[in-house]
This record gives structure tokens, C-alpha cells and sequence, in this order.
């Protein structure tokens, strides 16, 4: 069992693009069911609802790949484009 503490201390990554998202706000539950329905993050790293310079982003459960020590691996979005960088 994940306690609601344990969660809002890991950094959200984004395994589509590498991206650091953030970290989590908040927590939406269905209290029915008595389960989680989605995270929202505050993105640019930024780990208090007060910072400034970043947005907030729904991450929805089914988003959810792995939860680890450290981070929540999460897959959303389109893939990194590696064309970009001329690789």
C-alpha cells in the first residue's frame, strides 16, 4: 500500500519525451469507488501550488506506468522528435 504523502513527494516523468513534469498538487478520487482518478501536477519542476512560472496539468491514472522510489513514469503526448536535433 502507497500512502497519499509518499506520492506528492515523487517527480513526475513523461517516458515519451524524457520530460520532467513536475511534481504533484493534488489527487482526484472517485469516493464511490474508492479510487484514484487522476493526479494534477504543477509543471517546470516547481513543487508548491504557489510558484509562479509554470501550469498546472491533469495526469489521468490509466497515464500511470510505474510508480518508483522516486518518480512516477507517466505516457502522454506525442514522442520526442529526434529530427529536431539533427541526430
Amino acid at each position: 500500500m502507497i500512502r497519499v504523502s509518499d506520492i506528492m513527494d515523487k517527480e513526475v516523468i513523461n517516458v515519451k519525451n524524457g520530460k520532467r513534469m513536475g511534481f504533484i498538487t493534488d489527487i482526484d478520487m472517485d469516493i464511490n469507488e474508492g479510487k484514484i482518478v487522476s493526479f494534477t501536477i504543477f509543471g517546470d519542476g516547481g513543487k508548491s501550488f504557489f510558484s509562479r512560472g509554470g501550469e498546472e496539468q491533469v495526469i489521468f491514472w490509466n497515464d500511470i506506468l510505474k510508480i518508483g522510489c522516486d518518480t512516477i513514469i507517466v505516457n502522454i503526448g506525442s514522442e520526442l522528435n529526434l529530427d529536431e536535433f539533427n541526430i
